[in-house]
């Protein structure tokens, strides 16, 4: 059984899970849940890319190739952004966003 996906309802899962990250990411106060909401905006542009690779160039290796590559991006985002948590988060015990002032002049 060979199973086809249509390219617009991928586009509109696409498009509900950038929603939600947005949405996320503007109503959250913390800043892990605003790192979880920007994790779930790059995923949802993660499969959107990897969907238009698939549909221009239907080579499977490639689209293997580049979503293994998009994953060590977003995993090493993920690192990096929960280290800067953390960081802040022993300097000011706080991660609440509207309680950080360390930018301020």
């Amino acid at each position: 059984m060979h199973l086809t996906v249509n390219y617009t309802a991928v586009i509109l899962l696409t498009a509900a899970l950038f929603t939600i990250g947005l949405y996320g990411v503007l109503t959250r106060k913390s800043a892990v849940g605003i790192l979880l909401a920007l994790e779930l905006m790059s995923m949802a542009a993660m499969i959107n890319l990897i969907t238009m690779g698939h549909f221009v160039h239907p080579n499977p290796l490639n689209s293997w190739i580049f979503t293994i590559f998009l994953m060590v991006i977003v995993a090493s985002e993920v690192g990096i952004g929960l280290a800067l948590i953390v960081a802040i988060y022993r300097s000011n015990e706080t991660s609440e966003v509207d309680d950080l002032d360390q930018l301020k002049g």
